[in-house]
Order: structure tokens, then C-alpha cells, then sequence
């Protein structure tokens, strides 16, 4: 009880040590967001026009070349790739985002957890203005803007959460580690494919390998259903989720199936009733929030450790 105690009263106390240097937070995430598109003519305007540009094609290459079916395919790109891009460019701005401070972390004294946050803050700020957008362009779309849409704010927090766990964990590491940066980029790269951003998410959940071929088939095969389990608990698919249900789903259940060519409607609804029976995906939202939350302690517990540091190293 004691410990537990004592890590409150941390806990408090470095609440209150950010919120005395609220002034230093704020005016990083001011120079964020200057700095980033500094000297070009459109300025903050390609934090718009980067993520339309890229959903633009995607859209051509999935729905005109390759004939994508799926209804209101770009309305679901936006939906997916805005928290998408929001969580992945936080974890990329906070990688560096001691090493590129260092000047200032020698000179002088203010809680080192604000470096991490204001990566965040700053991209929260560009998903506000993009979000802004696409709601804009929905209403052009005549879909259906309703109070559904305020399932964004949990499904942006949860995101958040996890991202800034990540954040701290590998702000941390880059100070000692110079492949860190190298590493995260790849694997970001990796699992953008890995999370439902360019396709729904019923395409994973009733995949089968039915005649196995080869041994990766055989292993993938009997692998499978853990595989899906582990993939609904990603905090980042669970967000991209969220931005679906509400921004299309009416805040449904997003395990939403699309026929295939061969099968009815009524076909369909009977695959979507048995994947949403086998997948309670109330379940897989609370172990993703229990997930990110524990990425965000133990990632801010590493970053306050070997913060004192810092200044040694660089």
C-alpha cells in the first residue's frame, strides 16, 4: 500500500512539474509545427494535401485498376488512414525527438516527458485539421454526419495512449541507439500493411488456407486463429475500427462483410452474423485499451529512468 502510495505521489508530482512548464510544451509544439513545413509556399496545407494526395492513389490503383467492389471505398482509405498517419508520425517525430533537442536538455532544467508529449500534441493538432477535412468532404458525399461521429474522440485516445508508450520507449532508446530510428521506420512500413487501412477488416477475419502447400502455409494454417486474435488486439486496427463505426458504421458493429461475387446478401449476412459471434469484439477493444494503457506505463517508466541520462550521453 505504501508502494502504491508513493508511485501516486509520483505520478502527481510530475503532472504538476509539466503543468508549471505548460509554457515550454506549448511553445515546442508552436515550433512542430512551423518547422516541419518551413520555406515551402503551401505550408501547413501539405499536412492536408499529403494524406489526399496518397488516398488519391490508392484509390486509383485499388478501385480503378484492380476493381475493387467495396462501397464508398474512399470514404473507408480516409477513415483508415487518418489515425493511421497520426499514430505512425507520432511514433517517427518522437523517435528523435530527444536527439534533436539535445542543445536544449543540457542547458537547461524542465520535465523531459514533455518532449515525447509535444510530438504528440503537435500531430494531434494536424489529425484536428485533417479530420476537419474529411468530415467536410463527407457532407459533400451527402453521408450521413450524426452524433456517431464522437466515437472518433475515444477511438483518437486510444490510439494516443498507445502511441505515446511507443514514443517514450523509443525516444529513450534513440538517445543510446542510433539503428533505433532505422528500425522503426521499417517496421512502420511493415505494419501499415498489417492493420485494415487499405482493406476491410472481414477480409482477414474469414481468410483461410484451406490445401496448404508449402511449410510457411502449413505453419500460417494451423496458426491462424491466434493470428486473428492477436490482430483484433492491436490498438491501432481496434482505432482504425472506431473511425469506421462511427464515421460510416453508425456506430455498429465494424465487422461489416462485403459479398463476394458467388454469394447473396443473405449469404453474407449469415457470414458477418458468425464472424461477429465468433469475434465479441467488445472483448478485443478491452484488451486493446488494457494493452495500450500498459504500453503507455511501462514505456513512460522507461523514458523517466534513463531520462537523467540524457544529457551524459549526448
Amino acid at each position: 500500500m505504501a508502494d502504491g502510495g508513493v508511485g501516486r505521489a509520483g505520478a502527481m508530482k510530475e503532472l504538476v512539474e509539466v503543468w508549471r512548464y505548460r509554457e515550454v510544451l506549448w511553445n515546442l509544439v508552436r515550433r512542430n509545427l512551423k518547422v516541419r513545413y518551413k520555406n515551402s509556399i503551401l505550408g501547413f496545407f501539405w499536412s492536408l494535401l499529403n494524406p489526399l494526395m496518397q488516398i488519391g492513389v490508392w484509390w486509383l490503383v485499388f478501385k480503378v485498376i484492380l476493381g475493387n467492389e467495396q462501397r464508398d471505398y474512399t470514404a473507408q482509405l480516409i477513415t483508415g488512414f487518418l489515425p493511421w498517419l497520426f499514430f505512425s508520425q507520432t511514433v517517427l517525430d518522437s523517435t528523435a525527438c530527444v536527439t534533436q533537442e539535445m542543445a536544449l536538455v543540457k542547458k537547461a532544467y524542465f520535465p523531459r516527458t514533455i518532449l515525447p508529449l509535444s510530438a504528440l500534441i503537435s500531430n494531434l493538432i494536424h489529425l484536428g485539421f485533417a479530420f476537419i477535412v474529411a468530415a467536410a468532404l463527407f457532407v459533400i458525399w451527402r453521408l450521413d454526419v450524426n452524433i456517431h461521429f464522437l466515437l472518433v474522440i475515444p477511438a483518437t485516445l486510444l490510439a494516443a495512449v498507445f502511441a505515446y508508450g511507443l514514443s517514450a520507449m523509443l525516444a529513450a532508446w534513440s538517445v543510446f541507439y542510433a539503428d533505433v530510428k532505422f528500425i522503426v521506420g521499417n517496421l512502420l512500413g511493415l505494419w501499415f500493411f498489417l492493420t485494415p487501412v487499405l482493406y476491410p477488416l472481414h477480409l482477414v477475419l474469414r481468410k483461410e488456407v484451406a490445401t496448404p502447400d508449402n511449410w510457411l502455409e502449413v505453419a500460417i494454417h494451423w496458426a491462424l486463429p491466434a493470428i486473428k486474435s492477436i490482430y483484433l488486439l492491436d490498438p491501432v486496427a481496434i482505432a482504425i475500427l472506431g473511425y469506421r463505426s462511427g464515421l460510416l458504421g453508425g456506430g455498429q458493429n465494424p465487422i461489416l462483410v462485403t459479398p463476394r461475387p458467388s454469394e447473396t446478401e443473405q449469404m453474407a449476412a449469415l457470414v458477418q452474423a458468425q464472424l461477429r459471434a465468433q469475434y465479441p469484439i467488445a472483448t478485443y477493444v478491452l484488451g486493446a485499451v488494457l494493452i495500450a494503457v500498459v504500453a503507455a506505463m511501462v514505456g513512460h517508466l522507461i523514458f523517466r529512468r534513463m531520462s537523467h541520462l540524457f544529457a551524459e550521453r549526448g
